[in-house]
């Protein structure tokens, strides 16, 4: 008896994969397998998809944002180089607030075409936010968007 009740168990335990069910097997795949292919392919180019519209959203500069140390009274800002061969220069902008700043855009301090500068005279205690741009040789002079913003408190 206890033998017969061990199979009956067996026989209506669910089969998994290639385990008695003739539908599926290497010749024909489960319809839920199929179903679900299209999906994983797709879901990882929606999520690159994602990710790209939220760097576009956030107003993703053609350069990063500038590196700032402080010093009593003066912030060293360094920024990766642009490599355009009609490259003028930078304008570096700062302000107490984030995204304005004490500068108009298009009048930021020149600050020359070297990729860092060292801002004097900043009240020690405060926290300030900055941003570079980059200038070409065109009449009249381009100016990129703002880089990202960085911010510190000047010592």
């Amino acid at each position: 008896m206890r033998s017969g009740t061990g199979d009956f168990r067996r026989e209506m335990e669910p089969k998994g994969p290639r385990e008695g069910n003739d539908m599926e097997h290497a010749q024909h795949p489960p319809a839920r397998r199929i179903a679900r292919a299209p999906v994983r392919r797709y879901s990882g180019a929606l999520l690159l998809l994602a990710i790209s519209s939220l760097f576009i959203a956030c107003g993703r500069s053609d350069f990063t944002g500038p590196v700032v140390t402080t010093t009593p009274n003066a912030a060293t800002l360094t920024w990766d180089a642009v490599t355009d061969p009609n490259l003028l220069g930078y304008r570096a902008y700062y302000g107490t607030a984030p995204g304005t700043y004490i500068q108009s855009f298009g009048n930021g301090l020149d600050v020359g075409s070297v990729p860092t500068t060292t801002l004097t005279g900043l009240t020690s205690g405060m926290r300030y936010y900055f941003a570079v741009t980059a200038v070409d040789t065109s009449t009249p002079q381009r100016e990129s968007t703002y880089s990202n913003e960085v911010s510190a408190i000047i010592r």
